[in-house]
């Protein structure tokens, strides 16, 4: 039991003047849905030249809590003061919890829900991944289900040792080599819902934005059941005919399924997806374009893959679209179309393949030793290793899209909106180091952003390799330094 405040800081998040009422009335419908009638009271308060909200929650036996979230267009800071002796740490962590969630929420969303209708005239309305069972069959043995892929793995690795013994490792990477080649296809295969190319180069969004107390029954009493007729009816109202789609014309439509105008905004895009790719490409000094694919799901992403020109594709999400302006979609791209350039795909396979050779004949030759828990450590130093190595490709990715586009600005405003979950993590310098070593590619996404900020900043880069790899090994060691806390002398 403590009557200890708990303070904490959520940097990176921007509430302007023009946001800051949404802002209150978000928090303010968010703790009253969650402590009902124990929410004592709410006001709007400034403290410290901060505007914010000041909340008290109660319990039965009177005031328990008072909760001070104060905001500006640097962060924002919040405190959980019990008033009472005998209030819990758990409780406090919980609403300190919701407070957090919350707060990243509005940021991602401005605190509305959107549905997107998402149109890439000539091409399929509904398209062929939607409907087709082998996709799906695919991605629920693929992608939903890792138990599936592990047991394939290890009958396949079984069936291979047992016909040809000590080539078994070799074979096994040579049996990968189709798929690396191949991966321009598959990824698009499971993944893609329309290439996108000269003639079919323009993607539409239209956006319905609303409140959240609507937002989850509009979607299932409307936009799921009647989400193809509706599409179909947007189209052939409008783009079909060559009529750029506009709002009046949206909520014409959606009236006669019982939406009523005033209960949501509408926001229509149009992006010109391969304009974007070409442009950077020719920044890349890259002649022949991948093959473009759009995913229609939420997640904000895009991905390259192949190892050569006319081998390689690049896909991105509609979630990343939604998400992120024009800018910063070409610059997302740029770093995409930096793994085509330099041929990452095969860079990581030969890296991947060193190691598992290496840790393959090692574990054979050693297998005593193998055997103990200094097997295990191996595995993990090895691995760590290898994803630390492969961090550095990532961290050059981001210098030359930043190079090549000229806008280091808005790839880190892009990451910011794309990963503003990591950065609470990261923003302890433990969680820092935890994001240096884990198995992933990618660096953590704080020391990204700073990077490009401080490229921004200070201008060109001589050697994009020289200054990956030394900006990586300089912010690990000193996040492991803070994070250990040792001193530096």
């Amino acid at each position: 039991m403590s009557r200890l405040s708990l303070e904490k800081e959520l940097p990176f998040i921007k509430v302007d003047v023009e946001t800051a009422k949404r802002f209150e009335n978000f928090l303010v419908e968010v703790m009253r849905e969650s402590y009902g009638k124990y929410l004592g009271g709410a006001l709007t308060v400034s403290y410290m030249g901060s505007p914010g909200v000041l909340f008290y929650i109660d319990d039965d036996s009177g005031p328990l809590l008072e909760v001070l979230i104060l905001y500006s267009d640097y962060g924002v800071k919040y405190r959980i003061s019990p008033l009472r002796a005998g209030v819990s740490s758990a409780f406090t962590e919980r609403v300190s919890s919701l407070i957090e969630s919350a707060v990243r929420f509005f940021a991602e969303t401005g605190g509305y829900g959107m549905a997107y209708f998402v149109f890439v005239p000539g091409r399929q309305l509904v398209p062929p991944r939607t409907e087709s069972r082998m996709h799906k069959t695919l991605q629920t043995l693929f992608l939903g289900n890792l138990i599936f892929i592990f047991a394939i793995s290890m009958v396949l690795s079984y069936a291979v040792f047992a016909l040809v013994r000590d080539y078994a490792p070799i074979v096994l990477i040579l049996m990968q080599l189709p798929i690396m080649l191949l991966s321009y296809k598959v990824v698009p295969f499971v993944m893609g819902d329309w290439a996108i190319d000269g003639v079919h180069r323009d993607v539409y969004l239209v956006g319905l934005r609303m409140p959240l107390g609507r937002y989850q029954e509009v979607l299932q009493k409307v936009i799921m059941p009647k989400r193809f007729e509706i599409k179909r009816r947007l189209y052939s109202s409008s783009i079909e005919h060559g009529v750029e789609i506009d709002e009046q014309q949206v909520k014409s439509i959606l009236v006669e399924y019982g939406l009523s105008p005033d209960l949501y905004e509408v926001e229509v895009r149009k992006i010109d997806l391969y304009g974007i790719v070409e442009r950077v490409a020719k920044n890349f000094g890259i002649r022949k374009l991948p093959k473009i694919y759009l995913s229609n799901i939420v997640v904000p992403n895009a991905a390259a893959s192949g190892v050569g020109a006319s081998l390689s594709s690049i896909l991105v999400t509609t979630g990343l679209l939604s998400r992120l302006d024009d800018d910063e979609v070409e610059a997302i791209v740029g770093h995409e179309l930096s793994h085509l350039k330099r041929h990452d795909v095969l860079t990581f396979f030969i890296l991947s393949s060193a190691e598992y050779l290496s840790r393959v004949y090692l574990a054979l030759r050693y297998w005593p030793i193998f055997a103990t828990p200094l097997g295990l450590l191996y595995l993990w130093f090895s691995l760590t290793f290898l994803f630390f190595i492969a961090k550095f490709v990532e961290a050059r990715a981001d210098i030359d899209s930043a190079v090549f586009t000229g806008k280091p600005d808005k790839l880190a405003s892009a990451l910011r909106k794309i990963g503003l979950r990591h950065f609470y993590v990261e923003g302890q310098w433990s969680g820092r180091l935890a994001a240096w070593l884990r198995w992933d590619p990618h660096p953590p996404l704080l020391f990204r952003v700073e990077k490009l900020v401080d490229m921004a900043k200070r201008g060109g880069i001589r050697n994009v390799w020289r200054e990956a790899m030394s900006s990586c090994v300089s912010d690990f060691l000193t996040t492991l330094r803070r994070a250990l806390g040792w001193r530096q002398t």
